[in-house]
């Protein structure tokens, strides 16, 4: 099957479905880092103020609040810390992102091309990047329309995610 049949693009989020095997024939690529997320979850409670009501949904790997990430140090980034790789979405406001932080300021918004959790695909040039937010470096992708986490790419909590940067 051809690469083109393979990808399948999501309007706005810079997500696509990504193939399998490697070469010219499938995800192909290789692989810079690979880690394996114990996925989690949290939930607040969104509005207030007379606004509706909701809950703001975040799966995946925050560290130190939710899910787990191993071995959790970026080959790409000379071991800093991934601190959060997730999905989150809103129940009333289609409000809903994919993100990635990595330990420390500046660091490179390039080195790779894409990071694929599961089956989808984030291309690297597809999200806002951030360099110094909060000291940190931020990467985020956002979701168009997605008030039921219908897009969230991580695997129900409690199991495990592959995730390859390529």
């Amino acid at each position: 099957m051809a690469l083109s049949h393979v990808m399948n693009i999501i309007s706005n989020a810079g997500a696509v479905s990504a193939g399998t095997g490697a070469g010219a024939g499938g995800g192909g690529g290789s692989s810079l880092d690979s880690q394996t997320v114990t996925v989690g979850q949290s939930s607040s409670a969104s509005g207030g103020s007379g606004a509706p009501a909701g809950t703001t949904v975040r799966r995946g790997c925050l560290i130190g609040t939710y899910g787990s990430i191993s071995d959790g140090t970026s080959n790409l980034y000379s071991g800093a810390s991934i601190l959060e790789i997730k999905y989150q979405w809103d129940t009333v406001y289609a409000i809903s992102a994919f993100s990635l932080v990595i330990a420390g300021n500046n660091r490179a918004n390039s080195g790779w091309t894409t990071l694929t959790i599961g089956s989808t695909a984030y291309l690297r040039t597809n999200a806002s990047y951030a360099a110094n937010f909060g000291g940190n470096s931020h990467w985020v992708w956002p979701v168009a329309g997605d008030n039921t986490g219908a897009s969230d790419p991580f695997s129900g909590t409690g199991t495990t995610t592959t995730c390859v940067f390529t």
